[in-house]
C-alpha cells in the first residue's frame, strides 16, 4: 500500500509539473516560424549529419582501441567520404593485412581532398606494401616538399629507397633519423645495411678502398658521422692495414661508444709512423675527452716536439693548461 500510494503522488508531481511548463510556454509569445529555403539550397538533415558523425565519432573509439575490424565496419556503409574518416579506414584496412582495399579507401578520401597530408602518407604506405614502390615514392616525397619533418613520410621514404637498393640516397636518411633518435634499431638496421649494399656494388665496380675512404670523410664533414663510420670500418675488413680508414676510426669511434678500437688504430699507426702527426693529435684529443690527462700531454708534447707552432698543437696545449689551472685548488 505504501508503495502505491508512493507511485500515486510521484504521478502527481510529474502531472503537476508538466501542467506547469505547459502554463509558462502559454505564456511567452510564440516565435515566429523559420523562413523557408530558398529554392536552391538544400535544407539541413540532421539526421544524416548526426549519423555521419556517430559513425566518425565509434571508428575514432575503435581506431584508439585497435579494433579495426569495427572500425571498417562503421565507416564502409558511411555514404560521405570525408578525409579523417578515409583516413581511419585506410589504416585500419592497412593493419588487417587488407593492402588492395587499403589503397582505395585512400584514394577514395584524396578524390575529395587531394592535398590532405594524412591520406597521401597513408597512400603512400599502402602503395608500397603493394608493391608500388615508385608511386609510393612520389606520394611520401609530395608530403615532404610541404612537411619537411614529417617523420612518417621520412621512414617511408627511407624504407622505399631501402628496399629499392638505392642505398646511397637512403644513407643521408637514416643517419638522420638517428641522430634524432640515437639507438633507433630500425634506422640502425638500415644504416648498416645501406653501407654494406652501397660499398658491395662500389667494390664490385671497380672502386677502390681509397674512394670510400674519401666518401667517408666527405660524409663526416656533412655531419653523417655515423655513416662515416661505418664506411671506415667497413674498408678496414677488406683493408685491415689502411691508414685512412684507421684514422678515420681513430677520429670517429669513440663518439659511438668504440673507444679502444680506435686507440688501438691510432697507437697501430703511430707505431708503423711515429711523425704521422695527424694521428698523434687525434690520440691526444681521444685521451684528453676520456680525462687522461697525462697521456694526452705526452702525445701534446710529442706533437710539439716535431712541429712547435703546429696550430691543433697548440691549441690542445691551452685546453690542457687551462684544465690543469682548473684543478689547481
Amino acid at each position: 500500500m505504501r508503495a502505491r500510494a508512493g507511485y500515486m503522488l510521484l504521478c502527481t508531481f510529474g502531472v503537476l509539473a508538466v501542467r506547469g511548463m505547459a502554463t509558462a510556454e502559454d505564456a511567452t509569445p510564440a516565435a515566429p516560424p523559420p523562413p523557408a529555403p530558398a529554392a536552391d539550397v538544400r535544407a539541413f538533415d540532421a539526421s544524416q549529419v548526426s549519423e555521419q558523425m556517430a559513425r566518425l565519432d565509434s571508428a575514432e573509439i575503435y581506431y584508439a582501441w585497435g579494433d579495426h575490424a569495427s572500425v571498417v565496419r562503421a565507416l564502409s556503409k558511411a555514404t560521405s567520404k570525408r578525409p579523417r574518416a578515409q583516413v581511419l579506414l585506410g589504416w585500419s584496412l592497412y593493419r588487417l593485412g587488407r593492402m588492395p582495399e587499403s589503397v582505395a579507401a585512400f584514394e577514395a578520401g584524396l578524390q575529395v581532398a587531394p592535398d590532405h597530408l594524412d591520406l597521401l602518407n597513408g597512400h603512400g604506405f599502402a602503395l608500397y606494401r603493394t608493391g608500388r614502390a615508385a608511386e609510393a615514392e612520389a606520394e611520401f616525397r609530395r608530403v615532404l616538399a610541404r612537411s619537411a619533418e614529417r617523420e612518417e613520410s621520412i621512414r617511408g621514404l627511407a624504407a622505399v629507397l631501402f628496399t629499392s637498393e638505392r642505398f646511397g640516397e637512403c644513407l643521408p636518411i637514416v643517419d638522420k633519423l638517428l641522430r634524432d633518435h640515437p639507438g633507433d634499431a630500425e634506422a640502425e638496421h638500415h644504416l648498416m645495411k645501406s653501407v654494406d649494399g652501397m660499398l658491395t656494388a662500389w667494390r664490385q665496380q671497380g672502386r677502390t678502398p681509397a674512394v670510400m675512404v674519401e666518401e667517408a670523410w666527405r660524409k663526416a664533414a656533412a655531419g653523417e658521422r655515423r655513416s662515416a663510420l661505418e664506411i671506415f670500418r667497413w674498408v678496414l675488413q677488406v683493408d685491415p692495414f689502411h691508414p685512412g680508414a684507421r684514422l678515420g676510426l681513430g677520429t670517429l669511434g669513440p663518439a659511438f661508444g668504440r673507444e679502444p678500437e680506435a686507440r688501438r688504430c691510432l697507437e697501430e699507426l703511430l707505431r708503423e709512423n711515429p711523425d704521422d702527426l695527424k694521428a698523434r693529435a687525434v690520440l691526444a684529443r681521444l685521451h684528453l675527452d676520456a680525462g687522461r690527462v697525462r697521456d694526452a700531454d705526452a702525445q701534446v708534447k710529442a706533437l710539439l716536439s716535431r712541429q712547435p707552432k703546429d696550430p691543433q698543437a697548440l691549441a690542445l696545449r691551452r685546453e690542457l693548461d687551462s684544465r690543469s689551472q682548473g684543478s689547481t685548488p
